[in-house]
């Protein structure tokens, strides 16, 4: 999903809708009077963003990997990348934020979140808070609403970056395993897909065939590609590519590793195999990423 593919789906009306950069995104109808319809959102499949959503009022259907989750009122939702996402219609008051996954990754591994919780990819979360706690989150998101609102200013991304890294810490505060709401898979077709997602963040970095996959999961590689592709659109060899450029982009962002040793790590054949591969799936070489997304460009 892009930043255009939200504005564009972002179809609630009355919806304040403000992005920086295209990095930080943020949706919500707080200011909403008359009754709070969401409009359905047809699925997408997102691979660019973390995703958090808390419901103040009323309650949000989204369906997700082809489950039905109901986000009641006081209910919080974090969608990792790599998952289906479709909005049905719904009642509801919310506010939301969509954050560039390397960025949404270094603050999780810089502020120690991300050792402290197990961060998980391929996977949501749904909790369930204390009203209070709610009020708190909803205080943090107006700061970040305001910061986003203010015209252009030096270090104003450092700005936001320390404001939306105090609404996770609040947010990580409050998780307790017992408020936690369980969804399992139901079908057979999403057990093998959540398996095959499963397996390929264990050996993205040496193993990048469909048959590999479907060898570890006993089933033919058509079969394999035929069930990716009903839950995503795409083919499993370009989920297995998007993920692997999507570890990719985190190592760029952190910058502490050149180029040639990223190559040789992620069991690419040589440097050039490396960047071709990498302009592939994004458009843009290694280098043009990591001049335009950095953390120390970020921080400046």
């Amino acid at each position: 999903m892009t930043e255009e593919g939200i504005e564009k789906e972002s179809t609630f009306k009355n919806a304040n809708f403000k992005s920086y950069k295209g990095k930080y995104i943020i949706l919500d109808n707080l200011e909403v009077k008359e009754e709070p319809t969401l409009h359905a959102v047809h699925e997408t499949y997102n691979t660019n963003f973390t995703t958090v959503v808390v419901v103040l009022r009323g309650t949000l259907h989204v369906l997700i990997n082809d489950r039905l989750i109901e986000v009641k009122s006081n209910d919080y939702l974090l969608i990792m990348p790599f998952m289906r996402v479709e909005v049905l219609e719904s009642r509801c008051i919310f506010f939301s934020m969509f954050i560039q996954n390397e960025i949404a990754n270094d603050i999780y591994e810089q502020s120690g979140i991300g050792r402290n919780v197990g961060i998980r990819y391929f996977i949501f979360h749904h909790y369930h808070f204390d009203r209070r706690d709610v009020e708190l989150l909803l205080n943090d998101y107006m700061l970040l609403r305001i910061e986003q609102s203010r015209a252009c200013y030096p270090m104003q991304e450092l700005t936001i970056r320390s404001l939306l890294t105090i609404f996770i810490a609040h947010l990580y505060s409050f998780r307790k395993d017992t408020d936690e709401i369980s969804h399992q898979a139901n079908t057979r077709q999403q057990d093998i897909f959540n398996r095959f997602l499963t397996l390929v963040s264990l050996y993205y970095m040496k193993n990048r065939s469909v048959q590999f996959y479907a060898d570890k999961i006993s089933i033919t590689s058509k079969y394999l590609s035929s069930v990716v592709n009903s839950f995503t659109g795409c083919s499993a060899s370009v989920v297995i590519d998007r993920y692997v450029v999507y570890r990719l982009k985190q190592v760029l962002y952190a910058n502490n590793l050149n180029i040639k040793t990223i190559s040789t790590q992620y069991n690419f054949p040589n440097q050039s195999f490396f960047g071709r591969y990498f302009k592939r799936v994004t458009g843009m070489s290694p280098y043009d990423y990591l001049k335009k997304n950095n953390r120390k460009a970020a921080c400046e």
